[in-house]
């Protein structure tokens, strides 16, 4: 069996899973070297610990204990760059994932503002640009991405490989989900997903007396055991404004819960308004369930969502009016509506057609 050692991820949480099930599928092992002291091992996962010198020894000792075919890094950490070097002194091919906005030098995601992360963030920019350069093979999963590996030089395009996330779908629709409630978000809480604004609409939903049952997931400021925290002055600030608007009675807020699949099926629109919506791993697994979609026009939207057909997007960002739009729907109209969330996401998103391009 050939062998695929993975590096560079923070945390471990059912997406990955899914990487190791696909892996398995086209006979591939793959291991995780998770950079964490906060986990069990498994088999596909082997824990690398949270300072350097040690991840680093580890990853040379796996190199040597299981002579991978390929590295595949995930560019969640400025070691990126040394995990490439050590896989090509050892003449291992590396994949390199893009995870989201770091060659845009995106700072949504960082816990405090300041000269020392912003000089970071702009560090890891460089870091990553040299990473695009020295990778056999560039995963990218994001439309931006495209555009921004084209920035740094052209040719690279020839390298990538765009591979957006999948999901695990049902071969049966279920059109007899129990649900409970009306609207559901849940991702991190972070600028670039504009939880502020679903917020105040949610709050104009109330002021004007519409019933309507909606929960948070995902605030960093109130609990996170699942995922890295990120972003957590935005998450306090959202906070503050749910509890300024007096909104409880209708909204529940939540920190991140292991099983988010589960709250999904109970709700009948996933909300996700951000600048990237292809294709967020939430919005994937809400729509395999038959949750339709409620969406900016972020980067990449018109690859999953329809307006009208399996969504609603909110053109004009508008929150509010597309919230009454949903709550107007007919049943008919929002039962051909999950459908087609659903049929989206089986014949283009699956993990069984991701699983081949991992070869």
């Amino acid at each position: 069996m050939k062998n695929v050692l993975i590096v560079g991820v923070p945390f471990f949480s059912k997406k990955y899973q899914y990487v190791i099930d696909a892996y398995a599928s086209v006979g591939i092992r793959a291991v995780f070297l998770l950079n964490s002291n906060n986990h069990l091992e498994r088999p596909g996962i082997e824990i690398a610990g949270v300072k350097w010198i040690g991840r680093l020894k580890k990853y040379i000792f796996s190199i040597k204990k299981y002579s991978p075919k390929y590295i595949d890094c995930y560019d969640y950490s400025v070691l990126s760059i040394i995990y490439i070097l050590i896989a090509k002194w050892f003449g291992i091919n590396v994949r390199f994932w893009l995870i989201g906005g770091e060659l845009l030098g995106d700072k949504t995601h960082i816990n405090k503002s300041g000269f020392i992360s912003s000089f970071i963030v702009n560090a890891k920019v460089k870091l990553t640009q040299q990473c695009v350069r020295l990778a056999d093979t560039i995963f990218a999963k994001e439309m931006h991405h495209l555009s921004s590996i084209k920035e740094i030089k052209h040719s690279l395009v020839d390298k990538v490989v765009s591979l957006h996330n999948a999901v695990p779908v049902a071969d049966i629709y279920n059109g007899n989900r129990l649900i409970t409630g009306d609207f559901i978000y849940a991702n991190a809480v972070i600028e670039s997903r504009h939880v502020d604004s679903l917020i105040s609409a949610f709050s104009m939903l109330s002021k004007n007396k519409i019933l309507y049952k909606a929960e948070i997931f995902g605030f960093n400021s109130i609990g996170n055991e699942v995922y890295e925290t990120r972003g957590m002055e935005y998450s306090s600030k959202v906070l503050d404004l749910y509890n300024k608007e007096n909104i409880e009675e209708s909204v529940g807020v939540n920190g991140f819960v292991e099983n988010i699949s589960k709250e999904l099926a109970k709700y009948k629109f996933f909300i996700l308004p951000g600048d990237v919506i292809l294709a967020n791993y939430t919005l994937l697994e809400s729509m395999a369930l038959g949750v339709v979609p409620i969406i900016y026009p972020g980067n990449g939207y018109d690859k999953i969502v329809t307006d009208g057909v399996n969504g609603i997007v909110a053109y004009d960002n508008d929150l509010y009016k597309a919230l009454i739009r949903a709550l107007n729907l007919s049943d008919n109209e929002y039962s051909d509506m999950s459908l087609n969330a659903y049929l989206k996401i089986k014949e283009e998103f699956s993990i069984e057609s991701w699983s081949l391009k991992l070869k």
